[in-house]
């Protein structure tokens, strides 16, 4: 192999190297998460979700539209939503899902405690490998109280950071159902 071959042969295996590194690139920025299932503290049968990372949706596996609501167990707004949260969760409980996402576990049992104290009757999410889970595939949680509604094809399709007003999350919901 005279010496242009060799250079030639090395510039062709420098482009194959390159754009191999590339295809590894995109495709892992398109990767899907997938399914996956969260065990609610106060109920038998675990919330299924779908995350699509290159769709931008995370979707229930039921395909009906739902509230993440994400609070703390020492958060005091968070405390003063849980109300019209449980409202939520029974008017439209046909149509629509209400589900929480308690950061900051202070255990199974305290966790239980809280939700009774606070007759909390919406499915609540605290195992930390959920609640993780469920804030990177909204992007990120850095205050509560939070809430996010999804329509029935896992689109965002609002969301309000801090103590929002009943009429506003309602109105959110309605248009969304």
């Amino acid at each position: 192999m005279g010496k242009k071959q060799r250079e030639d042969f090395g510039n062709l295996m420098k482009k194959i190297v390159f754009l191999a590194v590339l295809a590894v690139v995109f495709n892992s920025c398109s990767i899907d998460i997938g399914k996956k299932n969260h065990i609610a503290l106060n109920s038998q049968t675990p919330i299924k979700t779908i995350f699509s990372a290159s769709n931008k949706t995370l979707a229930l596996e039921d395909n009906r539209p739902f509230m993440l609501f994400f609070f703390s167990s020492d958060c005091g707004a968070c405390k003063e939503a849980i109300a019209y949260i449980n409202f939520f969760d029974e008017k439209y409980a046909e149509n629509f899902k209400v589900i929480g996402v308690m950061g900051g576990s202070l255990g199974f049992d305290n966790d239980i405690k809280l939700l009774k104290n606070y007759n909390i009757r919406f499915k609540v999410i605290s195992d930390a490998k959920s609640v993780d889970y469920l804030s990177r595939a909204v992007g990120g949680i850095y205050g509560v109280p939070v809430f996010y509604i999804y329509d029935k094809n896992g689109r965002l399709t609002d969301k309000y950071l801090g103590l929002t007003p009943q009429n506003k999350l309602e109105e959110s919901i309605k248009e969304t159902i």
